[in-house]
């Protein structure tokens, strides 16, 4: 039962992923969160509320849309805890970095670094 209804969490947050697109962003459990990290290039967040913490999934990708990289990141934050995803670019290009915060109440999505030429 449980599987099942992460299941039906996982669908219900890519369905409404569209709908939050910011850059920046404060979402509550089961709500999907896409940030654009750069031409070709972004990353669907959504987390589910359990009692050891948020359950949390990160998936990216890169490149177009019909070729694209996908990877998963899942891992569970507790209250206070944060990570971070990076996802690397081309030569000479610094990564793509998100970081997700649990803040307790909410998940915080900080807005992505910006694109920099690596030196």
């Amino acid at each position: 039962m449980r599987n099942e209804m992460r299941t039906i969490f996982a669908a219900a947050a890519f369905a409404v992923a569209g709908m939050a697109t910011a850059q920046a962003a404060d979402i509550g459990p089961v709500i999907g969160h896409w940030t654009k990290l750069g031409a070709d290039c972004s990353a669907l967040t959504y987390y589910v509320d359990e009692p050891d913490g948020f359950h949390m999934v990160v998936t990216t990708q890169q490149g177009p849309t019909h070729q694209a990289r996908v990877a998963r990141f899942e891992t569970v934050l507790a209250a206070g805890q944060s990570a971070a995803v990076s996802i690397p670019r081309g030569a000479g290009e610094a990564s793509a970095r998100i970081v997700l915060r649990n803040a307790g109440d909410h998940l915080h999505i900080a807005k992505p670094n910006a694109a920099v030429s690596a030196r």
